[in-house]
């Protein structure tokens, strides 16, 4: 068996001079000139578009259910134009796209390339895309040439993407380079109005990346301040009018807190984004009409995405909103009025948080903790505390408000219905708390309000700690046509400090003892006064085969009987062929089931994550291998992830197939009921028996 093992991103910091490779790639001086000399004529690149390339998702099952509609925005007012019209030919729009291409997205940058080469030419809109890439995630027949270094294109006048004449390998996870690209796509394209994007893997508040050619380097959300702080002194530019950012996990309140000095609007998504990411041929809008607004930008922006995911069948699960950053003081300030009685009043605060905690929607989710995002939406905590408590109802309605007025534009799937446009960082328990936290800066209230949140938890007396009364540990249970029913009953004086129930489910390997957990669910705990917790199990197991082999997966369910669907999280593990002789561990993937409530797969998405949260969707080679993983605990109770394969699964992933089984009656089953308190602390019942025929 293979075991799980933790690994760390090591950053390695290469600076490079990238202005020379900038400067000649865009052309001209900066005196609004957007085209090149004739002495620098760029090498136009002969660019036939294609169909999306095999490594892009394959369009599933799509619900009838379409997402939510782009909200219609209030009207924008234009601010000044960031550059002189009177210092030369001044564009409309300038628009800069960094793609972050040097890792396993490399696939799906071609496939925005290949937009961008479709965009209509205007010379009022300048778009230019500086795409890094990777040696080995080679292409059959790369429209795009198949290089494997740093190339700057931009649309050309006569259409179609030109490349600069010489190209090089830049670190794109070194904040030099970021800022070098913005200062001179400004400086040598001078517009009204600015759009700047990231495209890479995204985590939120820990950054986006890698740069798997030097050094696995990432850009952490200080290396994005302090890029676009050089990038925009450089270019004598204040602000520009949006930041978009074409990764998982980015529109967090973290994110928004510290882009509000460098753009006007930030366009992201709170949710692991599909691969296939933003259409860009939604750039036409501006060359339809380049007058066009920043609001309206995003909105075809969001538009495109929406349609892209219907037709890829990743629509269910999207997100993605347009957030005005110019009222962040304002939503920083009605939070500090919001966290105020929260933080004078730990203790009573404490229960109150950790069940808004508990309700909030959440992005990322992981079932293995060290590598779940821990985002949960914003809008969603605050409600719930307005809800709870009286105290809290007017300054939670304020900032409710202030997010539903932010937010202008969004959309969302039928599986985050409801996501209000802004996650935030909020882990349960104070053991899955990242310390790094708390050296973010730009981040004022939040930090204070977990520690005060965790030191409440941790505080909790020992006798109003969460504790099953059924002797000996051991659950209460019988079958019936639904499955194992399980229950048991808790303490109630630690009624009030109970956040949540799951049952955990699985065999007994006789080998050694050993229980292989085969999955996850909600349970359920009452709040009258009877102290009882209880929860169900199907006694079905997922598996999934590639048509050779079938392997057992673990999952953890959940159901959202108000929207309709199911969703089913699968930690997997992938290894490409070229590291199967090699020591280097597997790569963590996490497999996103959305399916009706007849268990009918309605979408279907692998994410590879890594120990920073940086997720992404996998393009994984059909060649290489799918390792479902299941947690094993042993004897002497310690846990970890493992694979009970030595085969794998061919990772061609829209051959693979799902099901769920039913366990053979006369399987040793095993299950544990665990309820928790707001400070993680644990009691469980347990049950160990046959499945009856």
């Amino acid at each position: 068996m293979r075991k799980y093992t933790n690994r760390a991103v090591r950053r390695t910091t290469t600076l490079l001079a990238a202005s020379a490779v900038l400067v000649a790639a865009c052309g001209g001086s900066g005196d609004g000139d957007d085209r090149a000399s004739d002495a620098d004529e760029p090498e136009q690149t002969e660019v036939e578009p294609e169909p999306e390339s095999d490594a892009a998702s394959e369009p599933g099952d799509s619900s009838d259910q379409e997402p939510a509609p782009a909200e219609e925005p209030e009207p924008e007012s234009d601010p000044e134009p960031a550059a002189d019209p009177g210092s030369g030919d001044i564009a409309d729009w300038t628009v800069l796209v960094y793609i972050m291409g040097d890792n396993d997205l490399e696939p799906f940058a071609v496939d925005d390339l290949l937009e961008m080469n479709e965009i209509t030419p205007s010379d009022r809109v300048n778009v230019i895309a500086l795409a890094d890439r990777h040696p080995e995630y080679t292409l059959d027949d790369d429209p795009l040439g198949d290089f494997a270094t740093t190339r700057l294109f931009r649309v050309s006048s006569d259409g179609g993407l030109e490349a600069a004449p010489d190209e090089d390998e830049v670190n794109v996870g070194d904040p030099d380079v970021l800022a070098e690209f913005i200062a001179q796509g400004i400086t040598t394209a001078p517009a009204e109005r600015y759009a700047v994007v990231l495209w890479n893997h995204g985590a939120g508040w820990p950054g986006m990346g890698p740069d798997e050619t030097d050094g696995n380097d990432i850009l952490d959300l200080a290396d994005i301040d302090q890029a676009f702080e050089q990038g925009l002194a450089a270019a004598g530019v204040d602000q520009v009018d949006l930041v978009g950012f074409d990764a998982c996990l980015m529109a967090s309140y973290e994110v928004a807190s510290v882009m509000d000095d460098h753009a006007r609007y930030m366009l992201a998504s709170a949710e692991l984004e599909p691969g296939h990411g933003w259409n860009y041929m939604a750039l036409d809008a501006l060359s339809a009409n380049p007058d066009v607004s920043t609001v309206e930008l995003g909105n075809a922006i969001i538009d495109g995405f929406v349609g892209q995911a219907q037709e890829a069948g990743t629509d269910e699960q999207i997100t993605l909103s347009l957030v005005d950053l110019t009222r962040m003081a304002e939503l920083e300030g009605a939070l500090g009025s919001l966290t105020e009685p929260l933080l004078a009043e730990p203790e009573l605060a404490a229960p109150l948080l950790a069940q808004a905690q508990a309700d909030a929607l959440k992005f990322g989710a992981n079932p293995d903790p060290s590598i779940d995002s821990f985002h949960v939406d914003l809008g969603q905590v605050v409600t719930t505390l307005g809800e709870r408590d009286p105290v809290l109802a007017e300054p939670a309605a304020t900032v409710s408000d202030l997010i539903d007025e932010m937010v202008v534009s969004k959309v969302d799937g039928v599986a985050t219905r409801g996501a209000t446009g802004l996650s935030i960082y909020f882990p349960p328990f104070a053991d899955t708390f990242r310390q790094g936290y708390l050296n973010l800066q730009g981040v004022e209230v939040w930090p204070d309000l977990l520690t005060s949140f965790y030191t409440a938890g941790a505080a909790i007396p020992e006798e109003e700690q969460v504790q099953f009364t059924n002797t000996n540990g051991e659950g209460e249970y019988f079958f019936d046509e639904d499955g194992l029913n399980l229950f048991g009953f808790f303490d109630t004086v630690a009624e009030n400090n109970v956040v949540e129930a799951e049952i955990f489910y699985g065999v007994l390997d006789e080998s050694d003892g050993s229980i292989i957990y085969i999955g996850e669910e909600p349970g359920e705990f009452s709040t009258d006064g009877s102290g009882l917790a209880a929860a169900i199990y199907d006694l079905t197991v997922l598996t999934i085969s590639d048509g050779i082999d079938t392997d057992y997966a673990y999952l953890d369910l959940g159901i959202d009987r108000e929207s309709g669907v199911a969703t089913i999280d699968v930690p997997l593990w992938y290894v490409p062929p070229e590291e199967f002789d090699t020591d280097d561990p597997p790569r963590d993937v996490l497999l996103s089931l959305v399916l009706d409530l007849d268990f009918n797969i309605l979408s279907e998405t692998y994410y590879r994550i890594d120990e920073n949260g940086i997720a992404g969707e996998l393009a994984a080679d059909p060649n290489g291998l799918i390792f479902p993983v299941v947690l094993n605990e042993y004897p002497d109770g310690t846990t970890e992830w493992l694979t009970l394969s030595e085969r794998g699964l061919f990772a061609n992933l829209p051959d693979l197939v799902y099901d769920l089984e039913p366990l053979e009656a006369g399987t040793g089953l095993y299950a544990e009921l665990v309820i928790r308190d707001y400070g993680g602390n644990t009691s469980a019942v347990s049950m160990f028996d046959t499945i009856p025929g």
